[in-house]
């Protein structure tokens, strides 16, 4: 009886052995999966006007938004990098472990092979079960990093969408901003040439101011020409028909009265005094109507008109296709 009482007190502490040691070691990597958090946000919207801003300000604009992608693309290297880490030590405890039946038929065996050294064979299971209870400590909180640097690459992700979409709305806004300013010079300098050509030619015609009247050709339309180019760089002023302002009506009106041609200082009231052509009929003298009867110019040849086209702008040569709608073309 002794002898079935002392094999039932070993069976007993080797169980309780098996139970402790298969409560560190007993362990899978389902404990330790990857929770993916969506979490994140994009970056704050431009503060910039773009259609106010010049091309030289997005452009700076443009620079900044560049620099916060390139850090946030570090940034989120960098995040990538920690999550290779916490995962590898991940990895190195699943190999580690093996299966929680694999690591109690190797616990089993080790106790029921042992005979009267069971001490020593069941300090060297603690011994065991506390360095895969170590690792396992360190598994569990590499797996909590992981769900951590998870959501920081995702939030990290959706701010470089965010930036990638600024930049290509802030390149755009600068190529529009480059095309507008380019225009804007181009008419200046258009203004200026006129104006250049104006005062070279006050300079070279008699002018009302000097006291002697100047002389026109005998044909009406060149007449007309040769009077309009004269008030090149005079300003604009609703209203007027000369000497000095004019509007777009009130110029050709005086054009053709040197000649004697009386025309009705009114737009509307010119086409109706006029005779329609064809585009491939104009002729210098010739007029040209725009934007429902609302402005018209002069034709000079080459493809261009002569006009005095808005408050703030003076007496200038344009293209004929000029950006505004054309009504038609008339004959005096």
């Amino acid at each position: 009886m002794a002898h079935a009482c002392s094999d039932t007190a070993r069976r007993s502490r080797t169980s309780a052995v098996i139970r402790r040691v298969a409560a560190y070691t007993g362990v899978t990597l389902a404990t330790v999966g990857l929770v993916t958090a969506f979490a994140g946000s994009h970056a704050d919207a431009a503060d910039i006007d773009y259609t106010a801003a010049s091309a030289a300000e997005i452009e700076d604009h443009l620079t900044d938004l560049e620099t916060q992608r390139d850090t946030a693309a570090a940034d989120l290297a960098g995040l990538r990098t920690r999550l290779d880490a916490a995962q590898a030590v991940i990895d190195d405890a699943a190999a580690a472990y093996g299966t929680s039946h694999a690591q109690l038929t190797v616990v089993t065996a080790a106790v029921e092979s042992a005979e009267d050294d069971l001490d020593a064979k069941v300090a060297t299971l603690v011994a065991y079960a506390q360095e895969q209870s170590d690792k396992y400590e360190e598994a569990q909180a590499a797996a909590e990093t992981v769900d951590e640097l998870t959501a920081d690459i995702k939030a990290a992700q959706q701010e470089i969408a965010g930036l990638d979409a600024q930049i290509d709305e802030a390149e755009q806004a600068h190529d529009e901003a480059e095309a507008a300013e380019a225009e804007a010079a181009a008419e200046a300098e258009a203004a200026a040439a006129a104006a250049a050509e104006a005062a070279a030619s006050s300079e070279s015609s008699p002018s009302a101011d000097s006291g002697s009247a100047a002389t026109y050709s005998a044909d009406a339309a060149t007449a007309a020409v040769e009077f309009a180019r004269d008030q090149l760089g005079e300003p604009y002023v609703y209203g007027s028909a000369g000497p000095d302002t004019w509007d777009c009506s009130g110029l050709v009106q005086g054009a053709y009265a040197v000649s004697g041609i009386s025309l009705t200082h009114y737009t509307n009231a010119i086409w109706d005094e006029t005779s329609a052509i064809d585009r491939s009929d104009l002729k210098p003298g010739d007029l040209v109507f725009y934007s429902n009867l609302g402005h018209m110019a002069m034709y000079i040849g080459d493809g261009r008109v002569i006009h005095a086209p808005k408050p703030g702008d003076v007496v200038k040569i344009s293209d004929l296709d000029m950006g505004m709608s054309i009504d038609g073309y008339r004959r005096v």
